[in-house]
């Protein structure tokens, strides 16, 4: 039972490494608030820079965004910009994403099905080996508890 659940943990850490080897980081929604001083053409420089698709208008100066590139350093200098007053989703002293956000479809052109698989996997493995491994200390506690004082020593 042990060697199967560390099996199973090794197996979902093997499809965690390839789904982010393979296809990277799934891009955030995030929202960001403009200053006022920043015009259109600057905000599409600064949306090009810090690597925001999908732009849409929300309230006021405030737009919705796929940020592609999640990285800590992307999201540092997007937070420090002055021309951004505000943002959402983005943890603003980690400068990480926030798990809760709404995440996009993987980029590239690497079929879908396999990154949704390699996610469905990734949890399977990691429950049904802690189960596993939970059995498999239980069987050997009570074999051990079951063992006469004088066969322990």
């Amino acid at each position: 039972m042990i060697r199967r659940g560390v099996i199973l943990l090794i197996a979902a850490a093997a499809a965690f490494g390839v789904l982010r080897l393979v296809y990277g980081q799934r891009p955030a929604y995030v929202h960001v608030r403009w200053a006022s001083t920043v015009d259109a053409a600057g905000r599409a420089q600064m949306e090009r820079t810090y690597s925001l698709t999908r732009g849409e208008p929300r309230e006021g100066t405030t737009w919705g965004y796929y940020v592609t590139d999640v990285s800590n350093a992307n999201l540092r200098a997007l937070v420090e910009n002055p021309g951004v007053e505000d943002t959402h989703n983005i943890h603003r002293t980690a400068f990480r994403i926030w798990r809760g956000a709404p995440r996009g479809d993987y980029l590239g052109t690497r079929p879908a099905w396999l990154a949704s698989m390699l996610e469905l996997l990734i949890p399977a493995c990691i429950g049904l080996g802690a189960l596993f491994l939970a059995l498999g200390a239980l069987k050997v506690w009570r074999s051990r508890r079951a063992l006469p004082a004088a066969a322990v020593s």
